[in-house]
């Protein structure tokens, strides 16, 4: 696992191998149009231990063909009969935007969102949110990004289906702003086989002045874990009220006992891979009843010269280590010792 000096500061909080690993909600539309769901999900985000809640803004009539936008829809997690009028169900207005910044920043949860398209990003700076996700399918849009970049603010980036030689490109493009380069799979769900967690270390090694992350779509709270030690510090996981809601992330995005789970995962993984000083206060009653002492054999009058025969490597670990097994032979004892005794230094006049 690698450890590197990379950081990122997102609403305040520093993000990277020297700070907490980042969680954020991605709420999506799995609000299903409705404040009130949304304002629940991001009480469960909070309450769940997330540091972040993010929902996706569109600009649909200028994001999509008009021959796209008046598409018929016709199905079972439609909100409209085309395609055009089913996003614009979803979508929530500014000063809907305003009243969930509010209750986030109550409840001390930051809040943001994905922009997908130019007016959406200005819609958000007059919103104030204090950084951007970008889309996988959205680093395919290149004044996207740039004007990602004029903002000046960071940015999550996500990588789903990107050759090295697009990843490149973007890499470029935001070199302006901080960022966190986000591995991920464009698949909802991902299946464990399409996930590639050994990309998010080859992107710490390529570019090992970014803070990396994990978009997780995979169906479970499985593989936080491993993507932390494989070098993830920012992650990314879709939450709903309830699996059986109309949409088509809530199947795959985690109620709050999987959120809570997956976080637990996360924090668990982190303190484990801390590489401590050892032997651990916690090893100290286990290895002394485990352990293993130099002990005499018998007897052993003062004055008397330690030799092979006076000598026996035992457990529980209450003297000398067994390794100073060659080190006692040949010593003098100063003191009488009964049969089974732990030796000490000092019973030979110090230190050796």
């Amino acid at each position: 696992m690698r450890h590197s000096t990379a950081s990122v500061v997102l609403d305040g909080t520093p993000v990277g191998d020297e700070h907490p690993a980042y969680v954020i909600a991605e709420c999506g539309h799995n609000h299903q149009g409705d404040i009130e769901e949304a304002r629940r999900l991001i009480h469960m985000a909070k309450d769940a231990g997330c540091n972040a809640c993010k929902l996706q803004k569109r600009d649909n009539r200028t994001l999509y063909t008009k021959p796209f936008y008046e598409s018929a829809y016709n199905s079972e997690n439609a909100y409209a009969n085309t395609y055009g009028a089913h996003r614009e169900y979803l979508e929530f207005s500014m000063s809907q935007y305003l009243e969930l910044k509010d209750y986030a920043g109550e409840l001390g949860i930051t809040f943001f969102a994905t922009p997908f398209d130019l007016p959406s990003v200005d819609f958000l700076e007059n919103v104030g949110v204090p950084f951007y996700k970008v889309a996988s399918g959205s680093i395919q849009n290149p004044l996207l990004l740039r004007r990602l970049s004029e903002t000046g603010k960071p940015v999550i980036v996500s990588l789903g289906g990107a050759t090295e030689e697009l990843i490149a490109k973007v890499v470029d493009t935001l070199s302006a702003v901080p960022f966190v380069i986000m591995h991920c799979t464009a698949a909802y769900p991902a299946k464990a086989v399409d996930l590639g967690l050994g990309r998010i270390t080859w992107l710490a090694q390529k570019y090992p002045q970014h803070v990396i992350g994990f978009s997780d779509h995979e169906d479970g709270v499985a593989m936080g874990g491993p993507a932390y030690i494989l070098g993830a510090r920012v992650f990314e996981k879709h939450i709903t009220m309830s699996h059986t809601n109309k949409g088509t992330d809530h199947a795959f995005s985690l109620e709050y006992g999987g959120l809570r789970s997956y976080i637990n995962t996360i924090r668990k993984t982190e303190a484990a891979s801390v590489f401590p000083s050892y032997p651990l206060p916690s090893e100290k009653g286990p290895l002394t009843k485990m352990g293993y002492s130099c002990y005499t054999t018998r007897y052993l009058p003062g004055g008397h010269v330690i030799t092979a025969d006076d000598l026996a490597v035992k457990s529980p670990a209450e003297g000398l280590p067994g390794w100073a097994y060659d080190e006692l032979i040949g010593k003098r004892l100063l003191v009488a010792v009964m049969a089974d005794t732990p030796l000490d230094w000092s019973m030979f006049g110090g230190e050796f």
